[in-house]
């Protein structure tokens, strides 16, 4: 790991890794808010009198 740190490529290294990291991060919290908006419409939807098509007694 010593032998990592004297290197010339290190700032790219840590870089590379926070870009990916960050991107991650981006891509967990789009999801989580596109899935908690999409639960509030389902949410407003069933309280206006619409079934899912997985609920409707048949």
């Amino acid at each position: 790991m010593t032998a990592l740190f004297g290197t010339e490529y290190f700032g790219f290294i840590v870089s590379a890794y926070g870009v990916v990291t960050f991107v991650i991060l981006a891509l967990l919290a789009w999801v989580h808010l596109t899935y908690a908006a999409r639960k509030r419409d389902l949410a407003k939807l069933e309280q206006a009198g619409l079934k899912r098509g997985s609920q409707v007694d048949g």
